[in-house]
């Protein structure tokens, strides 16, 4: 705004000098008003000059006078243009003055604003510092209370966990105090078992023995029997072990004989008598995988069973179905040309007594140690079949009678005895031809005490098999 007035001040300075020069020129104008000079006063009475020569003289004053009066106007023209650029000149200074001034105001009111942003920022530099030491000291002062409230906490934790020590030492030394009597009491129990199984196993022992001098004094008479006979006997001599070929099984000749089959009924009636009067040979063992595999080799049996990971060699044949083990007899008896077979149920239970009337052959409780089977007391109890020949021979000298593995026997199921042969053979009448059961003897390795009695029945189809039930062989002349 200022640098405008400066400006309109000059060009109205300049506006009134032309107007004064113009007006100046105007009054000096050496052609406006001229006279003709009049003559001097002394020449008056003279005669006037030659009209020519005045007219002359005044032509001659009048160019004077104009050129006098053009170099006034140029004068004042060259004063004009002089007051007209120092016009123009002084202008510039001013617009230049007020420029100069102006960016001095700008950089003056630059410097304010930054001086007042300096003041700003200083001012927000110290409002930061004063916020950050409240909160430094908020924060210190919090810090200072959680460690108060944490410290508290931490005394009152050691002190539950003091009070829970001394009860848990309590309870400790409570419990040390009842496991002490527990064990006492443990160790009266243990000992008044222990002197129980003792005498237990005592009288096991002598009813094992017992039953041994039975079985040896029955045998004895067989034997005296066999010996007074007058007429000449062919018949084997009992307790032999043989076998009739070199892949063959063993075989044990049994005495003749007869017993009582199955236990008594618990109205006390009387049991079926059975008579064995022929020769019969029983395998000494439960068939092993090396002689199925010898039927195997010379295709006399058309399956590998599963060993189930326990192995082959003396291993019992186990996986091996009724049909499966009527292949094995057949082989055998090509192989041996003799008639092998499957013993009878009658038979099986006769081999199984050796002469006794117990559960066992060695007395009426199971024992420890003394068979195979879920709670026997042996190493392979309820785990797997063991090795055959592993546990004491009964008085017949055969093995694994009870117990190990369960055997296939010849028969048919029925639900009792009375209808069958009572002199040892199979039963084989009224068996189904769609559904075949057959009789399975001697409890197995899975199997409970109770099941391996002598007496002890079980049953399955002719073409069932599982790693529990293996057989053994007979023979007679």
């Amino acid at each position: 705004m200022r640098r405008g007035a400066v400006l309109m001040a000059a060009l109205w300075f300049a506006i009134g000098t032309q107007i004064v020069l113009a007006e100046t020129q105007s009054v000096i104008d050496p052609t406006e008003g001229l006279e003709p000079a009049k003559p001097p006063a002394a020449t008056a009475k003279k005669p006037a000059a030659p009209d020519a020569a005045v007219k002359r003289e005044r032509q001659r004053a009048e160019a004077e006078q104009r050129k006098r009066a053009k170099a006034e106007a140029r004068a004042i023209a060259a004063q004009n243009e002089t007051a007209k650029l120092r016009a123009i000149e002084q202008a510039r200074q001013v617009e230049a003055a007020e420029r100069d001034a102006a960016t001095r105001d700008a950089a003056a009111r630059d410097a304010a604003r930054k001086a007042a942003a300096r003041r700003a920022v200083v001012r927000a530099a110290v409002a930061r510092a004063a916020a950050a030491k409240a909160s430094a000291a908020r924060i210190a002062a919090e810090k200072e209370v959680a460690d108060r409230e944490a410290a508290v906490r931490q005394a009152a934790a050691l002190e539950l966990a003091a009070r829970e020590a001394a009860a848990r030492e309590a309870a400790l030394r409570e419990a040390a105090a009842k496991q002490a009597a527990a064990n006492e009491a443990a160790a009266r129990e243990a000992a008044v078992r222990e002197a129980a199984a003792r005498e237990t196993e005592a009288r096991a022992a002598a009813a094992r023995r017992a039953a041994v001098r039975e079985a040896v004094v029955r045998l004895a008479a067989f034997r005296e029997t066999a010996a007074s006979d007058a007429r000449p006997s062919r018949a084997p001599r009992f307790g032999t072990v043989f076998r009739d070929c070199a892949d063959c099984p063993q075989l044990v000749w049994l005495p003749q004989g007869e017993f009582a089959m199955g236990e008594s009924p618990a109205a006390g009636g009387s049991r079926p008598v059975v008579t064995i009067g022929y020769a019969l040979a029983v395998g000494r063992f439960e068939v092993t995988f090396a002689e199925w595999d010898a039927c195997v080799s010379a295709g006399g049996c058309r399956r590998r069973p599963s060993d189930s990971g326990w192995g082959h060699g003396w291993q019992p044949a186990i996986n091996v179905s009724w049909l499966d083990a009527q292949e094995y007899v057949a082989w055998l008896s090509r192989r041996a040309g003799k008639r092998y077979r499957l013993l009878s149920e009658a038979e099986w239970e006769y081999a199984a007594r050796a002469g006794t009337d117990a559960r066992y052959w060695w007395g009426n409780q199971p024992g420890r140690g003394d068979a195979n089977c879920a709670d026997c007391g042996s190493k392979w109890d309820g785990r797997q079949a063991a090795p055959v020949g592993r546990f004491a021979p009964n008085p017949f000298g055969l093995y694994d009678m009870h117990g190990n593995v369960a055997e296939w026997v010849e028969d048919c199921y029925h639900d009792g005895y009375w209808g069958a042969p009572g002199d040892g053979r199979a039963w084989t009448r009224d068996c189904s031809a769609v559904t075949d059961t057959r009789i399975v003897r001697g409890g197995a390795w899975q199997s409970s005490a109770n099941s391996m009695r002598s007496t002890f029945r079980s049953s399955a189809a002719f073409d069932y098999y599982d790693n529990r039930i293996g057989f053994r062989i007979a023979r007679t002349e």
